[in-house]
Protein backbone atom coordinates (compact mmCIF):
# COMPACT_ATOMS: atom_id res chain seq x y z
CA UNK A 1 0.00 0.00 0.00
CA UNK A 2 1.72 3.73 -0.72
CA UNK A 3 2.47 5.59 2.07
CA UNK A 4 -0.01 8.54 2.23
CA UNK A 5 1.36 11.71 0.32
CA UNK A 6 2.34 14.89 2.75
CA UNK A 7 1.57 18.08 1.33
CA UNK A 8 3.58 20.75 2.66
CA UNK A 9 1.76 24.47 2.41
CA UNK A 10 1.90 28.16 3.27
CA UNK A 11 -0.54 30.20 4.80
CA UNK A 12 -3.69 29.83 3.84
CA UNK A 13 -4.59 33.81 3.41
CA UNK A 14 -1.72 34.01 0.78
CA UNK A 15 -0.63 31.29 -0.90
CA UNK A 16 -2.06 30.85 -3.84
CA UNK A 17 -0.12 28.13 -5.30
CA UNK A 18 -0.73 26.12 -1.96
CA UNK A 19 -4.18 26.44 -2.37
CA UNK A 20 -4.01 24.96 -6.02
CA UNK A 21 -1.97 21.79 -4.91
CA UNK A 22 -4.17 21.36 -1.80
CA UNK A 23 -7.76 21.97 -3.98
CA UNK A 24 -6.38 19.34 -6.24
CA UNK A 25 -5.69 16.48 -4.01
CA UNK A 26 -9.32 17.12 -2.39
CA UNK A 27 -11.03 17.89 -5.61
CA UNK A 28 -9.71 14.22 -6.92
CA UNK A 29 -9.83 12.31 -4.18
CA UNK A 30 -6.66 12.24 -2.86
CA UNK A 31 -5.86 11.02 0.64
CA UNK A 32 -3.22 13.12 1.68
CA UNK A 33 -1.56 14.87 5.23
CA UNK A 34 -0.62 18.20 5.08
CA UNK A 35 2.00 20.84 6.97
CA UNK A 36 1.36 24.44 7.09
CA UNK A 37 4.80 26.78 7.01
CA UNK A 38 4.86 30.14 8.03
CA UNK A 39 5.81 31.97 4.83
CA UNK A 40 9.36 34.07 5.18
CA UNK A 41 9.79 33.09 8.52
CA UNK A 42 12.71 31.30 9.58
CA UNK A 43 10.98 28.37 11.11
CA UNK A 44 9.98 27.18 8.00
CA UNK A 45 13.53 27.24 6.81
CA UNK A 46 14.32 23.42 8.15
CA UNK A 47 10.82 22.14 6.81
CA UNK A 48 11.94 23.33 3.24
CA UNK A 49 15.81 22.37 3.46
CA UNK A 50 14.49 19.21 4.07
CA UNK A 51 12.18 19.05 1.40
CA UNK A 52 11.98 21.61 -0.82
CA UNK A 53 14.64 21.42 -3.54
CA UNK A 54 13.60 25.30 -4.45
CA UNK A 55 12.93 26.24 -1.13
CA UNK A 56 9.43 27.19 -1.88
CA UNK A 57 5.41 26.11 -1.48
CA UNK A 58 3.90 23.84 -1.92
CA UNK A 59 5.59 20.26 -2.41
CA UNK A 60 4.39 16.74 -2.39
CA UNK A 61 6.29 13.98 -1.16
CA UNK A 62 6.12 10.44 0.37
CA UNK A 63 8.08 7.42 0.77
CA UNK A 64 11.46 7.29 3.15
CA UNK A 65 15.01 6.87 2.35
CA UNK A 66 15.84 5.58 -1.55
CA UNK A 67 12.08 5.66 -2.06
CA UNK A 68 10.96 9.04 -1.40
CA UNK A 69 9.51 10.90 -3.99
CA UNK A 70 9.01 14.66 -3.95
CA UNK A 71 7.32 16.58 -6.45
CA UNK A 72 7.82 20.34 -6.69
CA UNK A 73 6.01 22.70 -8.40
CA UNK A 74 1.63 22.87 -8.65
CA UNK A 75 1.87 22.13 -12.46
CA UNK A 76 4.05 19.37 -11.57
CA UNK A 77 2.24 17.75 -8.54
CA UNK A 78 -0.86 18.28 -10.75
CA UNK A 79 0.44 15.90 -13.41
CA UNK A 80 1.80 13.26 -10.87
CA UNK A 81 -1.18 12.98 -9.27
CA UNK A 82 -3.07 12.77 -12.46
CA UNK A 83 -0.78 9.44 -12.94
CA UNK A 84 -0.74 8.10 -9.47
CA UNK A 85 -2.81 9.13 -7.57
CA UNK A 86 -6.44 9.51 -8.90
CA UNK A 87 -9.38 7.55 -10.96
CA UNK A 88 -10.39 10.63 -12.36
CA UNK A 89 -8.82 12.49 -15.24
CA UNK A 90 -8.09 15.67 -14.17
CA UNK A 91 -8.05 17.66 -17.43
CA UNK A 92 -11.55 16.48 -18.48
CA UNK A 93 -13.38 15.66 -14.69
CA UNK A 94 -13.91 12.18 -15.99
CA UNK A 95 -13.36 8.81 -14.30
CA UNK A 96 -10.13 7.13 -16.43
CA UNK A 97 -12.16 4.32 -17.15
CA UNK A 98 -15.60 6.01 -18.78
CA UNK A 99 -13.58 6.62 -22.34
CA UNK A 100 -15.76 5.64 -26.06
CA UNK A 101 -15.46 6.84 -29.49
CA UNK A 102 -18.27 9.24 -29.48
CA UNK A 103 -16.97 11.04 -26.34
CA UNK A 104 -13.28 10.70 -26.53
CA UNK A 105 -12.52 13.41 -29.57
CA UNK A 106 -14.35 16.30 -27.53
CA UNK A 107 -12.38 14.99 -24.34
CA UNK A 108 -8.80 15.56 -26.15
CA UNK A 109 -10.45 19.20 -27.07
CA UNK A 110 -11.39 19.98 -23.61
CA UNK A 111 -7.95 18.55 -22.41
CA UNK A 112 -6.62 20.29 -24.98
CA UNK A 113 -7.66 23.44 -24.48
CA UNK A 114 -7.88 22.67 -19.92
CA UNK A 115 -4.11 22.05 -20.38
CA UNK A 116 -3.46 25.49 -21.99
CA UNK A 117 -5.73 27.70 -20.00
CA UNK A 118 -3.81 26.30 -16.97
CA UNK A 119 -0.34 26.66 -18.86
CA UNK A 120 -1.22 30.45 -19.68
CA UNK A 121 -2.08 30.79 -16.07
CA UNK A 122 1.67 29.14 -14.63
CA UNK A 123 3.49 31.33 -16.83
CA UNK A 124 1.62 34.24 -17.35
CA UNK A 125 -0.63 36.95 -16.18
CA UNK A 126 1.93 38.31 -14.01
CA UNK A 127 -0.46 42.17 -14.04
CA UNK A 128 -2.82 40.31 -12.09
CA UNK A 129 -0.56 38.19 -10.02
CA UNK A 130 1.41 41.15 -9.41
CA UNK A 131 -1.32 43.93 -8.21
CA UNK A 132 -3.59 41.60 -6.74
CA UNK A 133 -2.09 39.35 -4.49
CA UNK A 134 -4.10 36.66 -2.89
CA UNK A 135 -5.24 38.37 0.46
CA UNK A 136 -8.71 35.97 1.47
CA UNK A 137 -9.67 38.00 4.69
CA UNK A 138 -9.39 41.31 3.01
CA UNK A 139 -11.44 43.92 1.02
CA UNK A 140 -8.94 46.11 -0.75
CA UNK A 141 -9.01 48.98 -3.62
CA UNK A 142 -6.28 49.39 -5.89
CA UNK A 143 -5.88 51.15 -8.83
CA UNK A 144 -5.14 48.84 -11.53
CA UNK A 145 -2.59 49.32 -14.48
CA UNK A 146 -3.85 48.34 -18.06
CA UNK A 147 -1.43 45.08 -17.49
CA UNK A 148 -3.70 44.33 -14.83
CA UNK A 149 -6.61 45.02 -16.53
CA UNK A 150 -5.71 43.34 -19.85
CA UNK A 151 -4.93 40.22 -17.67
CA UNK A 152 -8.61 40.54 -16.16
CA UNK A 153 -9.87 40.85 -19.95
CA UNK A 154 -8.08 37.68 -21.33
CA UNK A 155 -9.13 35.80 -17.70
CA UNK A 156 -13.66 37.36 -18.52
CA UNK A 157 -12.53 35.69 -22.43
CA UNK A 158 -11.07 32.51 -21.13
CA UNK A 159 -14.37 31.88 -18.76
CA UNK A 160 -16.64 33.26 -21.61
CA UNK A 161 -15.31 30.63 -23.94
CA UNK A 162 -15.34 27.74 -21.40
CA UNK A 163 -18.70 28.41 -19.98
CA UNK A 164 -20.63 29.31 -23.13
CA UNK A 165 -24.16 26.92 -23.73
CA UNK A 166 -23.27 26.03 -19.62
CA UNK A 167 -25.85 25.77 -16.74
CA UNK A 168 -25.82 28.52 -14.41
CA UNK A 169 -23.94 26.38 -11.45
CA UNK A 170 -21.04 25.00 -14.22
CA UNK A 171 -17.81 24.26 -13.75
CA UNK A 172 -15.27 25.46 -16.92
CA UNK A 173 -15.49 22.00 -18.28
CA UNK A 174 -18.77 21.14 -16.60
CA UNK A 175 -17.12 18.51 -14.64
CA UNK A 176 -14.63 20.12 -12.21
CA UNK A 177 -11.02 19.85 -13.59
CA UNK A 178 -7.52 20.89 -12.84
CA UNK A 179 -8.71 24.03 -14.74
CA UNK A 180 -10.67 25.02 -11.72
CA UNK A 181 -8.38 24.29 -9.59
CA UNK A 182 -5.82 26.71 -11.17
CA UNK A 183 -8.23 29.64 -11.08
CA UNK A 184 -9.34 29.45 -8.13
CA UNK A 185 -7.21 32.01 -6.65
CA UNK A 186 -8.08 34.47 -9.50
CA UNK A 187 -11.52 34.11 -8.42
CA UNK A 188 -10.57 34.69 -4.69
CA UNK A 189 -8.36 37.79 -5.69
CA UNK A 190 -11.58 39.58 -8.02
CA UNK A 191 -13.41 38.93 -4.59
CA UNK A 192 -10.59 40.60 -2.62
CA UNK A 193 -10.36 43.93 -5.20
CA UNK A 194 -12.82 43.95 -8.01
CA UNK A 195 -15.88 45.90 -6.56
CA UNK A 196 -13.67 47.89 -4.08
CA UNK A 197 -11.66 48.98 -7.15
CA UNK A 198 -14.40 49.71 -9.45
CA UNK A 199 -13.47 46.96 -11.89
CA UNK A 200 -16.67 45.85 -13.69
CA UNK A 201 -17.21 41.98 -14.32
CA UNK A 202 -18.55 40.47 -16.61
CA UNK A 203 -22.32 39.12 -15.48
CA UNK A 204 -20.69 35.06 -16.72
CA UNK A 205 -18.19 36.34 -14.68
CA UNK A 206 -19.79 36.68 -11.42
CA UNK A 207 -21.53 33.72 -12.00
CA UNK A 208 -18.58 31.57 -12.53
CA UNK A 209 -16.58 32.96 -9.10
CA UNK A 210 -20.28 32.19 -6.99
CA UNK A 211 -19.97 28.71 -8.46
CA UNK A 212 -16.68 28.26 -6.85
CA UNK A 213 -17.03 30.09 -3.62
CA UNK A 214 -20.33 27.72 -3.18
CA UNK A 215 -17.59 25.06 -3.77
CA UNK A 216 -16.92 22.61 0.01
CA UNK A 217 -13.31 22.40 -0.54
CA UNK A 218 -12.77 26.41 -1.13
CA UNK A 219 -15.40 26.92 1.35
CA UNK A 220 -13.21 24.91 4.07
CA UNK A 221 -9.85 26.63 3.03
CA UNK A 222 -11.22 30.49 3.46
CA UNK A 223 -12.33 29.13 7.01
CA UNK A 224 -8.87 28.33 7.48
CA UNK A 225 -7.40 31.78 5.89
CA UNK A 226 -9.65 33.81 8.08
CA UNK A 227 -8.48 31.93 11.08
CA UNK A 228 -5.09 33.22 10.30
CA UNK A 229 -3.47 36.50 11.99
CA UNK A 230 -0.24 36.88 11.05
CA UNK A 231 0.23 39.52 8.22
CA UNK A 232 2.76 39.62 5.44
CA UNK A 233 3.28 43.11 4.19
CA UNK A 234 4.68 41.21 0.71
CA UNK A 235 1.57 40.43 0.41
CA UNK A 236 -0.75 43.42 1.28
CA UNK A 237 -1.57 45.56 -1.44
CA UNK A 238 -3.63 48.59 -2.12
CA UNK A 239 -6.07 50.37 0.58
CA UNK A 240 -7.77 47.99 2.84
CA UNK A 241 -11.20 48.86 2.84
CA UNK A 242 -12.41 45.77 5.37
CA UNK A 243 -11.22 42.53 7.14
CA UNK A 244 -12.88 39.61 7.41
CA UNK A 245 -12.10 37.03 10.01
CA UNK A 246 -10.34 36.76 13.79
CA UNK A 247 -8.34 39.67 12.81
CA UNK A 248 -12.14 42.07 12.16
CA UNK A 249 -12.77 42.08 15.68
CA UNK A 250 -9.05 43.50 16.16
Amino acid sequence: MMQKPLLIIGNKNYSSWSLRAWLLLKAFNVDFDEQLIELFDASARPILEAHSPTGKVPVLVYGEGDEKVTVWDTLAIAMHVNEYFTDINIWTGIKKSVTNAQTDHQNRINSAYCQSIIAEMHSGLSGIRNEMPMNIRATAKIHPSEVCLSDIARIEAIFADCLKGRSEDSYLFGHFTAADVFFAPVVLRLQTYADASNITLQPLTKQYCQTMLNNPHIKTWIQAALQETRIIEEDEAGEIVSLSGVLSAK
